[in-house]
């Protein structure tokens, strides 16, 4: 995700001081715990702004208002305590740095009583409370003496700005000969040396200039021709004149990225003026963030679910180990059987005894204990055989119960990953929240935070729709299979499933029609073949059946179904990309 640059923060503080100054504060909120939500009422309405030093993306603009949650943390009982009564007088940016300043004073003109300073650099943004002579009153994290021997910082401590940023200050009257000179001194790859050289400019915007001016970002500073080096000094004035008129656009820059200054080729076709700045560069954050975070949890909860199966299949192992080691009962009988038909049942002193068998078969040896008589072994060969015969009931039981558990952990972990990369962010979100049940159910899952947070996302099945129009609905685990396959289905629907692959249960809504064709019968065995640990091979056999024939395995898990009579389909997964929503022509 692009981190915001000096060129952005000037954007967004170009249409804040036109949007909150003045302003009076009213609120402070800390959503997370390296982000601040400032309310400030104008004589109009309330607006918010979002105050954020978080590594991943530090940033600053004004945002939607945010959910009622963290009035009551440290930072942000220090924020309204300090800034309680004033009105935001002043926003200021120091040249070429990607610094904010936030000015609060009783009332436009008097002197500056608080400040909160915004310093988005990476890993070392920071947020900091000053009062008017600049010691610091809150931050946003303590800089520690071993943390940094250039600026440490704390509570109490006079602030002191950063270093300035390396380079030479950009100048709209420069010559391109004079601008050029200093980029060619060493043989780069041009966006490097651009932001390199420059204060104010970034990766982001290097590789923005580039492309402007149609040159390679890779291509070497000592190749390029004087027409490329004009073209490129061209755009950088663009660059230049938009930040001195404040004349700024947000446009989507691919799916990682943005642009906010105008080029050549994007003149006029801008955002709407309806739309605002800020609040287009809150949306793509916020949009990034929650598929960041998303794939994180779905990440940790892979590698829980992974860790659950590792688990499962050394116990069910190590009970196979034991079941394997206990020996047969029968044989245990049968010995003393023979032991009891011996005439000198009351003779001892024996190690071992040849017992022939009594149905006329061969002999057999058969170890003794010579302290006790041959009854007495025999009757102990009897209580062996049965604490054997119990054992074995045991842990033939017990094996079913981890084979149980590893068919519903290895069906949930290929779902996961089959359904994952094509849905939504908040089907993803829905998905997580399920598989996280399933596993507390089963007491695999991950401890949960003592006050977990509210989801309000409800987990609803994929559907998509046959060639006829009938709809297909596909479920995306353990969970959705049930409903769909049982719950959910009526008369004359029809259910399909890979035959013994682990995969998705999908359910033909023929009871919604008149009936199914053969196209519509395909479609959804090619569904199912998708759906299955099976996508990657070129035919697949699915079964399938009436829903009216499918029936619950006492003590299985949910999705885990049994059926009376089938037939197979050959399903084509590559035949079923057509008929995904996201993966249409």
């Amino acid at each position: 995700m692009q981190q915001q640059d000096f060129t952005t923060l000037c954007a967004v503080c170009h249409e804040l001081e036109h949007l909150v100054v003045p302003s009076r504060f009213v609120k402070a909120q800390q959503t997370n715990g390296t982000t601040i939500h400032l309310g400030l009422r104008t004589i109009t309405t309330q607006v918010w702004l979002e105050l954020s030093w978080a590594a991943e993306a530090p940033r600053f603009h004004p945002s939607l208002p945010p959910p009622r949650q963290g009035s009551g943390s440290t930072l942000a009982q220090q924020l309204r305590h300090g800034l309680h009564g004033l009105a935001l007088v002043a926003l200021q940016q120091p040249p070429w740095e990607r610094i904010v300043q936030l000015d609060f004073s009783k009332r436009p003109g008097a002197v500056v009583e608080r400040k909160v300073v915004l310093e988005l650099m990476g890993r070392h943004s920071n947020l900091f409370l000053l009062d008017a002579t600049d010691r610091i009153r809150a931050m946003g994290r303590q800089v520690k003496p071993q943390q940094s021997r250039v600026r440490p910082l704390g509570c109490g401590d006079q602030y002191t700005a950063p270093p300035p940023a390396p380079g030479r200050c950009p100048r709209q009257e420069e010559s391109c000969t004079s601008w050029q000179q200093p980029m060619e001194l060493t043989p780069l790859p041009l966006a490097q040396a651009l932001w390199q050289c420059h204060g104010g400019v970034s990766p982001s915007l290097a590789r923005q200039l580039c492309r402007a001016a149609a040159i390679e970002t890779t291509a070497c500073v000592t190749n390029l021709t004087p027409a490329q080096w004009q073209s490129l000094h061209s755009q950088w004035q663009i660059w230049l004149a938009a930040l001195e008129t404040g004349q700024f656009q947000f446009h989507l820059d691919g799916h990682q990225g943005y642009q906010v200054w105008p080029t050549q080729a994007k003149r006029g076709r801008g955002n709407p003026p309806c739309q605002s700045l800020g609040l287009a560069l809150a949306a793509f954050h916020h949009h990034h963030l929650r598929c960041n975070s998303l794939q994180r949890d779905q990440q940790r909860l892979d590698q829980h679910l992974r860790k659950a199966l590792g688990r499962e299949q050394r116990l069910r192992d190590e009970v196979q180990h034991r079941l394997a080691a206990v020996g047969d009962h029968i044989t245990l009988q049968r010995q003393g059987d023979r032991l009891m038909c011996c005439p000198q049942g009351r003779r001892s002193g024996l190690s071992r005894l040849l017992v022939a068998d009594p149905m006329g078969g061969a002999g057999e040896y058969i170890p003794l204990d010579p302290h006790k008589t041959l009854l007495a072994n025999a009757q102990q060969l009897y209580q062996k055989a049965r604490k054997l015969r119990r054992s074995r009931q045991v842990l033939e039981s017990r094996l079913e119960h981890h084979n149980q558990r590893l068919v519903r952990l290895q069906s949930a972990h290929d779902q996961l990953s089959l359904h994952w990369p094509s849905a939504t962010p908040d089907d993803q979100e829905a998905l997580l929240v399920e598989l996280d049940q399933e596993l507390h159910e089963m007491d695999l899952g991950p401890k949960r935070p003592s006050t977990p947070p509210a989801r309000t996302t409800v987990a609803r099945p994929l559907q998509l729709s046959s060639p006829r129009g009938l709809r297909l609905l596909v479920g995306r685990n353990n969970r959705q299979n049930d409903r769909i396959s049982l719950q959910e289905a009526r008369p004359g629907d029809l259910w399909f499933h890979a035959q013994e692959i682990p995969g998705s249960h999908v359910v033909l809504k023929v009871s919604e029609a008149t009936g199914a064709e053969p196209e519509d019968l395909q479609a959804a065995a090619d569904v199912a073949s998708y759906f299955s640990r099976a996508r990657g091979s070129g035919s697949v056999p699915v079964v399938t059946t009436e829903t009216c024939c499918l029936q619950r395995i006492p003590g299985a898990g949910l999705g885990v179904l049994r059926f009376r009579e089938s037939r197979v389909i050959w399903g084509h997964p590559d035949a079923a990309v057509a008929l995904l929503p996201s993966k249409a022509p």
